[in-house]
């Protein structure tokens, strides 16, 4: 947690041991720090001749720790289906009150967010507290909890909603001695400090949690930042932030992060009056979103549906959770409208507020 680049090389000594299972935990321990550096994929074929080894010898609690893993190899690189399965496989395998069950329900979440299903994600990060009950002591997944709750948070209820959950990930990435996720919770102070107009604080924040991600080798954060330098500078200054995010974007080989680098490289292309290299952009914006099966969310939503069993007592009601919906929808159709390129993308947008008009006179 504290020294990943002091802790790799001996994980990958005890790979190779006769143990089967100190093996298969050596390589559990490797991916953790593989993935925070953004090369997660160089154990893949590994991850998979494990999984089917603790299979077939019936080791089901080793098989769901590494399902869980190879779930957040998929969903960072934009294989929403396969993450699904995994993480699915996870908890078909692990106890209830695993801790591969509980990072499975944090991943699911995530899922659902992916899908602009925030009410039902919030509902499956709640079973992951629920159902683990040595959360208290474990600061890290306390830290991932609060991060993903603030995510939330900021798109549903405004900026200033997600900034105690902020404060309480920060505390506690530092408590377990994670900088990834103490970077990772002020780069969202960031966006919140420039999603109510303070952008003088919001390069601050920036600038910070760029220095302590790359000074803990967080790739996909290194990435975020950079795209979000490139909305808080101009000119020469944007073109080379958003240029770095597509760069590491592409050698992390995460197609969402790359289509976001792409859709910004348009806009800014486009303003400079660089109307072929825009266009250019914009094109391989829409290939990648179009890879991600966008298409295919009422389906994998159905999927994802029985991994939200919370009772209703003690849950809003069916009216509210509808209301929070919408304004996530609301939020994220306004993102979308900011950041379009393409007069002729105007047409989709408004048929979707139209839409959203038509779901708030229901309610």
């Amino acid at each position: 947690m504290r020294h990943p680049g002091l802790a790799l090389p001996r994980l990958q000594r005890l790979m190779r041991a006769q143990d089967p299972t100190l093996a298969r935990a050596a390589l559990l321990g490797a991916f953790f720090v593989l993935e925070r550096w953004g090369r997660a994929a160089e154990l893949q074929d590994e991850l998979q001749a494990a999984l089917a080894e603790a299979r077939q010898s019936s080791a089901l609690a080793e098989a769901a720790e590494l399902a869980e893993a190879q779930g957040r190899l998929h969903y960072q690189r934009g294989d929403y289906a396969q993450a699904c399965n995994a993480w699915s496989q996870t908890l078909d395998w692990a106890a209830d009150d695993a801790r591969a069950s509980c990072l499975a329900r944090i991943g699911l979440a995530h899922l659902c967010y992916a899908f602009g299903d925030w009410a039902r994600g919030g509902r499956v990060l709640e079973q992951a507290e629920r159902h683990y009950p040595r959360l208290a002591g474990d600061p890290y997944l306390r830290a991932k909890i609060a991060l993903n709750r603030a995510v939330s948070l900021r798109v549903t209820q405004g900026p200033q909603a997600a900034q105690p959950m902020l404060q309480e990930a920060l505390a506690m990435a530092r408590e377990a001695g994670h900088r990834d996720y103490q970077a990772e919770a002020i780069w969202h102070s960031a966006r919140g400090a420039r999603d109510s107009g303070e952008a003088a604080q919001a390069l601050a924040l920036a600038r910070q949690a760029l220095d302590l991600a790359q000074r803990s080798g967080y790739r996909w954060l290194q990435a975020q930042v950079a795209l979000l330098l490139s909305e808080l500078q101009s000119a020469d200054a944007a073109l080379g932030w958003a240029g770095q995010a597509l760069a590491l974007a592409e050698a992390l080989q995460s197609r969402a992060l790359q289509a976001s680098a792409h859709g910004r490289l348009a806009e800014l292309m486009r303003e400079h009056g660089e109307l072929g290299p825009s266009w250019h952009h914009q094109q391989q914006r829409q290939r990648l979103e179009a890879t991600l099966n966008q298409g295919q969310l009422p389906a994998r939503l159905e999927e994802l549906a029985r991994f939200d069993t919370l009772p209703e007592a003690g849950q809003a009601s069916t009216r509210d959770a509808a209301l929070v919906q919408v304004i996530a929808d609301l939020a994220t159709l306004a993102e979308a409208a900011r950041n379009i390129t393409d007069l002729r993308d105007g047409g989709q947008l408004a048929a979707q507020a139209e839409a959203i008009a038509r779901r708030l006179s229901l309610l």
